[in-house]
């Protein structure tokens, strides 16, 4: 990886190659290191005058954010976002971060702003709307809402535009409806299709799904009962994040649940 990352340097894209370290680090939990790579690759693209890459990771950034449960660093991430750009991926990823962390109003004023700037913007209609609307209705205790509002996306979530969330989405959905059999599913469907998580596009919302995954699969079993599957599907993600950094809070809460289980 690092042949590559000194193959790129000096070159446009120099600042991509640190983005996607950056989702990398996030991989194993190292947040820290995803901040500061994340951070470079903003500044970057920025002073390269390449502002719609430059919202593509800080947007990127944000979603990984709230998927780990750091809503402050994702609030202020998305702020940032729409600072460089208000381009449709800025407004799309950023929309749903703030929907994640419950901040409904303002999720929906972007979108708002999105239905009104790109009216013919198919991907965000079929995919994106959707999976903002299930993280709303998940914070709103809606869960049987949130599965509905995915319906639309589920023709394609294994593409490289959404790359699997709708699917990992439904699996929060169905996780807070207690369906742990139907939880699995999405979750599982993750975890078989690795390839969908590193398209040949740059694309940050996927990366950090995997860990996240095995999770939700640990979650599910044990809301089904069966704790053999879930300790070592805890014990599967603790270790890919063994050397994660200790504050995040999905990892403390990983932790806790697992000692409960125990």
């Amino acid at each position: 990886m690092q042949q590559q990352i000194e193959l790129t340097a000096g070159t446009p894209t120099d600042s991509g190659m640190l983005a996607t370290q950056a989702v990398t680090a996030t991989f194993s939990g190292q947040l820290g290191v995803a901040r500061e790579l994340s951070s470079r690759a903003i500044d970057l693209a920025e002073r390269r005058g390449l502002k719609e890459g430059a919202a593509q990771y800080s947007a990127g950034h944000a979603l990984w954010e709230a998927a780990f449960g750091n809503c402050r660093g994702a609030k202020d991430t998305a702020a940032r976002t729409l600072a460089i750009s208000r381009g449709g991926v800025a407004l799309s990823w950023s929309a749903l971060a703030l929907a994640l962390c419950g901040e409904a109003n303002q999720a929906r004023f972007l979108v708002d702003e999105m239905v009104r700037r790109f009216p013919q913007d198919t991907y965000f209609k079929s995919f994106w709307l959707p999976m903002i609307d299930a993280a709303i209705e998940i914070n709103r205790n809606n869960c049987a809402g949130a599965v509905q509002a995915l319906q639309l996306a589920s023709r394609g979530e294994m593409g490289t535009s959404t790359a699997l969330w709708p699917a990992y989405i439904r699996g929060l959905a169905y996780l807070g409806q207690h369906a742990g059999n139907e939880a699995k599913v999405e979750f599982q469907k993750i975890l078989d299709h690795q390839g969908v998580l590193a398209p040949k596009d740059f694309n940050p919302v996927a990366y950090s799904l995997y860990p996240l995954a095995r999770l939700g699969l640990a979650r599910a079993n044990a809301i089904g009962g069966d704790k053999a599957k879930s300790r070592k599907a805890y014990e599967d993600f603790l270790a890919q994040w063994k050397e994660g950094d200790p504050d995040i809070p999905i990892l403390r809460e990983a932790k806790k649940e697992y000692q409960d289980l125990k």
